[in-house]
């Protein structure tokens, strides 16, 4: 489950997007009503000083995760594996946050020919994967995140 803040009022598809997070969750064999992930729509400032701040790389990026939990893939996400990130409000455990450049997204869609909805699924989808223990640094890694992004899109037919 995704909770949504669109700082910019940007015309988002949420349902869309609670769509490929229950995808995904399937997929890589988690339960989408045991968590819950924060996502975050700002401007190319905001992300700016955010990648900045946290990346030191002072420039623009589509997509930015702070992963909460660690050995997700490995291990169920429930209140029992995950008692210090299990948030009592939301009775879910809490993954992570995501922050998603609307202007860059926008950009992206058009450059690659595809709709921005397209996009905005994808880079969530990749947010959503970070967050749950995978990265793109080393071969290996990069082969598995883009097979289970690819299988996600597919899923929610927004596939290429």
């Amino acid at each position: 489950m995704l909770r949504i803040n669109n700082e910019g009022d940007y015309p988002i598809n949420e349902d869309l997007l609670q769509k490929a997070t229950k995808a995904l969750s399937k997929i890589v064999g988690q339960k989408n009503k045991k968590f819950y992930a924060i996502l975050n729509f700002v401007d190319k400032e905001k992300i700016q000083q955010i990648n900045k701040e946290y990346r030191q790389k002072d420039k623009t990026t589509d997509v930015i995760s702070f992963r909460m939990i660690d050995n997700a893939l490995q291990t169920k996400i429930n209140k029992k594996n995950y008692p210090y990130d299990f948030d009592r409000n939301m009775k879910k455990v809490f993954i992570g946050e995501l922050f998603i450049c609307y202007e860059v997204a926008k950009e992206q869609s058009e450059e690659y020919g595809h709709s921005l909805d397209r996009e905005i699924c994808f880079l969530t989808v990749h947010g959503l994967l970070h967050l749950l223990g995978l990265d793109h640094e080393k071969e290996f890694e990069r082969a598995v995140m883009f097979d289970l992004q690819e299988k996600t899109m597919e899923k929610i037919k927004l596939g290429r």
